[in-house]
């Protein structure tokens, strides 16, 4: 692999170790510091992981546009550096004032400047290492990123170790957000050093100058415009009607509009109700381990915390560890070599349906936990309380295991390969902007979460009956995913559209070097 990658995989490594340094414990870190109740602090943090996945379109514009992906990735970095800066200080025991009583505005306005630092980011990072190939280096570019991925889940796996047991000490008397906050932001600074260090070794794309997305409209309205007013005979001879816009912006981009805007986003969309339900490990999910028994090693003082619900969600990253070398160096090569077609499109459609049978075993376990829960005489509104505790009466928290192995799967079957495809299949002056979409996707989700939950929390659904109604629609997005993943071609195989494009395309699958 290029020097380059070497510099891009340690800075991945120590964003995602800041964000999941952070992520994981919103839910809890709401509830405790301004007494939300539950579903306010699941839609709170829901809001950041939204905006987080927002914000990618900013990033991607900007990139492409106007800053590139280097200024992108360093201008971005420094917000988020300052958000994390932020959220460090106001955890601080009583400065904002007494736990429970700080305004969910101070609360939350850190994680805004993260959101927006995090999501300018993300589509830059992933694409800067995709540029550092030649299109002919599609195993080089598997392995990258299959790595890529690995990266951020080591990150993800240290931060949610260490995180949750710096949390369990008491900072002035009070639980020690701020210190599991600390160690994320420091982190991130070296990891940003290590990536300015490589920059001599980067193969920079320039941006192409003017804003892209603002440019493809207008490509698009003026194809659209002339295509309507032009007669039978002038259509024929156009062929697609986006060459309507060829003399004005050139038959390549026209080509990339419609690679990116007609053909992949459709492909991408329905993973919205994929992540609609990854989503929501991080708080549904914490949700019902709070009624379990955290003694998983064992231990029986119902006093102390054994092992906390961002702790125990550890086990999607160690499995994602382990899983994403398997599938990317064995299974797939082993698919390849028999002549079996489980291609980018297949393993996205197969981590879509794992994804949502997952969903529905947590949906079966919930009623049983629940139960058993109330059996035992604690309080199911302070359920946060007993995170990690120890529970004659309760479910074992390892319950929780095959519904985090089947998620995990299906993770490492969608994750990676999705970042993947999103690049490969658009054109070079779409490719941040095409990742942004993928990372769209899982903002989406979150918007689905916030306008769902508060109409099941209204309708009296117990968790269990919610689960399988987020399971349905979840359903619903994968047969969606299905029928156009049908109809989809790859971009190395689809006909061009102009003889341009054609030209354009044949010169760079035939590139050997830069």
């Amino acid at each position: 692999m290029p020097k380059a990658v070497w510099f891009i995989l340690p800075n991945e490594f120590g964003e995602r170790f800041c964000y999941y340094g952070v992520q994981p414990n919103l839910n809890k870190y709401f509830r405790m510091i301004t007494m939300m109740e539950a579903v306010d602090a699941k839609v709170y943090s829901t809001a950041f992981t939204m905006l987080a996945y927002f914000f990618p379109l900013v990033g991607a514009a900007l990139s492409d546009s106007f800053l590139g992906k280097w200024w992108t990735i360093i201008s971005f970095s420094v917000v988020y550096l300052i958000g994390m800066i932020m959220v460090t200080i106001f955890a601080i025991p009583n400065l904002l004032g007494p736990m429970g009583t700080v305004s969910r505005f101070l609360t939350f306005l850190p994680m805004l400047i993260i959101a927006i630092g995090t999501g300018g980011i993300k589509p830059c990072v992933s694409s800067h290492g995709g540029d550092q190939f030649l299109p002919s280096q599609e195993a080089a570019k598997d392995l990258f990123f299959n790595n890529f991925y690995v990266a951020i889940n080591i990150g993800g796996f240290l931060t949610q170790l260490i995180g949750p047991e710096i949390s369990k000490l008491e900072c002035y008397g009070q639980k020690c957000f701020a210190g599991a906050f600390l160690l994320p932001t420091v982190v991130f600074i070296f990891a940003l050093a290590i990536f300015a260090a490589g920059h001599r070794f980067y193969r920079i794309v320039p941006p192409m100058g003017e804003f892209l997305p603002l440019k493809a409209v207008k490509a698009t309205w003026v194809a659209y415009s002339r295509h309507r007013q032009a007669s039978p005979e002038e259509r024929v001879a156009r062929g697609h009607w986006l060459n309507f816009a060829e003399e004005d912006y050139g038959g390549v981009f026209v080509e990339e509009v419609r690679d990116f805007g007609l053909t992949l986003v459709p492909v991408v969309i329905p993973f919205a109700f994929c992540w609609m339900l990854y989503n929501q490990n991080s708080n549904e999910w914490s949700n019902q381990y709070y009624l379990m028994n955290g003694a998983i090693f064992g231990g029986t003082d119902d006093k102390h915390s054994y092992v906390q619900s961002a702790q125990f969600s550890i086990i999607n990253t160690i499995l994602i560890i382990i899983m994403v070398p398997i599938l990317g160096g064995w299974f797939y090569p082993f698919c390849t070599r028999r002549g079996w077609n489980f291609g980018p499109q297949r393993r996205m459609g197969a981590g879509f349906f794992f994804i949502v049978l997952s969903f529905a075993i947590s949906a079966a376990l919930a009623p049983k936990v629940e139960d058993a829960f109330l059996r035992s005489g604690r309080n199911y509104a302070k359920a946060e309380d007993y995170d990690g505790t120890y529970c004659k009466e309760c479910y074992s928290a390892w319950w929780q295991f095959p519904q985090w192995f089947v998620l995990t799967l299906g993770e490492a079957l969608c994750s990676p390969t999705g970042v993947q495809f999103t690049y490969i299949e658009a054109g070079r002056q779409f490719r941040a902007v095409s990742t942004s979409f993928w990372l769209v996707s899982t903002s989406l989700g979150s918007i689905l979460i916030m306008i769902f939950e508060p109409v099941f929390v209204d309708a009296g659904m117990t968790s269990g009956t919610k689960g399988w109604a987020y399971s349905g629609i979840g359903l619903f997005g994968f047969f969606l995913y299905c029928l156009a993943s049908y109809y989809y071609t790859p971009r190395k195989h689809r006909a061009s559209i102009n003889e341009a494009a054609r030209l354009a395309k044949e010169a760079e699958y035939s590139l050997t070097k830069y």
